[in-house]
């Protein structure tokens, strides 16, 4: 179950839109890091104001080596 959140600029409740994955990959990892293609998976969750559609991107975690 998500928790609830409340919008920041109107103090109305955030529904749960999503969950987003981002690859962080850093440009300059070096040559091991090209070679294993070394990359951090952040999981977000994304919430939305229905009243003003502020959108909050909180942090939920890291996925782990096989969960993609």
């Amino acid at each position: 179950m998500k928790k609830k959140i409340e919008c920041l600029r109107c103090n109305e409740e955030m529904k749960y839109l999503k969950q987003y994955r981002f690859d962080s990959q850093d440009n300059n990892r070096g040559l091991l890091g090209s070679l294993f293609d070394v990359e951090e998976h952040l999981i977000l969750d994304v919430y939305v104001c229905p009243k003003c559609r502020h959108t909050e991107f909180l942090y939920a975690g890291k996925a782990g080596w096989l969960d993609m």
